[in-house]
């Protein structure tokens, strides 16, 4: 007697052995697919932009030029502008590190002193290293990243891919937000017609609800990135801007922006002025920034994105948060 189990079984095996294969394949040319996935990922987060121009009459291959070519102009600008104060404050923060060192030995010496058989001099030069690599983090970085970048280009090849690779990113973008429609309706008509309808109106709900969802995170963690850079850099803090992009864009994951970013300012204020009032400040702008956008700008983004009351936003991640921990909270809100 046919064994219907023993069907279902084998066609288990053979789609995992086909989705196998298949992500075996995508780690095996990720380098050459990696344009393709940020094109894509671009053209997801534009696409309702797009759309919203075309319906207001405009050319659709026009409204993605002009949308590229602001956003280019934007981050270069960006790019132009951020580069020679981060290259400024790493060149000073290397020259104050000698300074901060002696400073951290002097008021480290009385209470070394009080604790009985302490080897004064090993916790000197523990001192000395652990901030001279505080202060060697962000050159470490730019030096890697240097490295890395230089060590892909080396050879005519190198250059010639990483220039194409670079290029195709745009190019790319611009062919699948202009067939972004198509690509979909390609996708949809794949699927068995006895279970389209079912799925398409699952996975239309789940894709309006995560997408706005990630991009009023993103519009919540561009506001903080720029609130927590002009704060550190208003209150002299070195690296100040560095930190408060990497803070502020960090805050899409709940709770680290205070291990990247609250936790390295408050040294380098304690270094910089040696004063409890600065690592205040700090705290102050940290703590402030979070009960904004805790209370306010969050809750408000999201009510527009996701379609909620900004009582039931804060009511969710609350909740989220207190039974799953930081990856409640992300879940929370989309769920």
């Amino acid at each position: 007697m046919d064994n219907p189990w023993a069907r279902i079984s084998v066609k288990t095996a053979v789609v995992a052995f086909c989705a196998a294969l298949f992500f075996w394949f995508v780690y095996l040319a990720r380098a050459a697919l990696f344009p393709f996935c940020v094109a894509f990922i671009i053209a997801y987060m534009l696409d309702p932009l797009i759309d919203r121009m075309e319906s207001r009459k405009v050319n659709r291959s026009s409204a993605i030029v002009s949308l590229l070519v602001l956003l280019t102009l934007m981050s270069a600008g960006a790019a132009l502008f951020l580069a020679p104060i981060a290259v400024e404050q790493v060149a000073t923060l290397g020259k104050k590190l000698p300074g901060y060192i002696d400073q951290m030995e002097n008021k480290l010496a009385p209470v070394i002193g009080l604790i009985p058989d302490m080897d004064t001099q090993e916790v000197k030069a523990r001192v000395r290293e652990s901030v001279r690599s505080l202060g060697d983090l962000p050159i470490k970085a730019v030096n890697a990243a240097a490295s890395g970048l230089w060590s892909g280009l080396t050879g005519a090849m190198g250059v010639v891919v990483a220039l194409f690779n670079l290029a195709l990113i745009p190019v790319a973008t611009f062919y699948m937000l202009k067939d972004f429609d198509s690509i979909i309706e390609s996708v949809i008509r794949r699927i068995p017609v006895s279970n389209r309808d079912r799925l398409l109106d699952v996975f239309s709900k789940i894709d309006a609800t995560l997408s706005a969802f990630f991009r009023g995170q993103l519009l919540i963690a561009m506001f903080m990135a720029a609130l927590l850079s002009s704060g550190l850099f208003l209150i002299g803090i070195p690296m100040g801007i560095f930190i408060g992009i990497v803070a502020g864009l960090s805050n899409i994951v709940p709770y680290l922006p205070v291990f990247v970013g609250l936790a390295p300012a408050l040294i380098l204020a304690y270094l910089g002025f040696g004063d409890i009032e600065h690592m205040a400040l700090v705290a102050a702008l940290f703590a402030g920034a979070q009960a904004i956008e805790g209370l306010y700008i969050t809750p408000k983004v999201l009510e527009k994105a996701v379609g909620l009351h900004p009582v039931a936003v804060m009511a969710s991640l609350l909740v989220g948060g207190a039974f799953f921990g930081f990856i409640g909270v992300i879940v929370a809100v989309p769920a």
